[in-house]
């Protein structure tokens, strides 16, 4: 039984970004918290052509380590999901994706299937929504 899957596409200008935006994420990985199951990258260059990166020869030797300590499960990524980043992408720029398992709620999923909960509704509410709901 698998938790919750979030993922998240961000873009970055050029073809390397700093692999230390991953040092966020050592911490909830080592804690059990979440699960890596991808890291990806594409890129559009100033020709308008698209690439599908090596994702350790995006940037520097941290993305190297990270993806070798915790091996992200790359067969859950195809090529329809990276072309789909890839229409996100303007010219000359990189597109990381990031796919993690929430493995805290799995728990939470087993005690609501073994009460025979049923899950109505799904969401998230993004930080910046959450202030404005907070100023009303």
């Amino acid at each position: 039984m698998r938790g919750p899957i979030d993922y998240i596409v961000v873009g970055f200008e050029g073809k390397k970004f700093d692999g230390s935006v991953l040092n966020s994420l050592v911490e909830p990985l080592e804690n059990g918290v979440i699960n890596l199951i991808a890291l990806s990258a594409v890129s559009r260059d100033e020709n308008d052509t698209v690439s599908i990166l090596d994702i350790t020869q995006v940037g520097d030797q941290l993305i190297g380590d990270f993806v070798q300590k915790y091996k992200p499960e790359q067969a859950s990524i195809d090529d329809e999901d990276l072309n789909e980043i890839a229409d996100l992408i303007e010219k000359n720029c990189t597109a990381g994706l990031l796919v993690v398992e929430q493995v805290w709620a799995k728990p939470l999923k087993k005690a609501l299937i073994d009460s025979n909960g049923v899950l109505l509704a799904e969401g998230r509410i993004h930080p910046e929504a959450a202030e404005e709901l907070e100023s009303n």
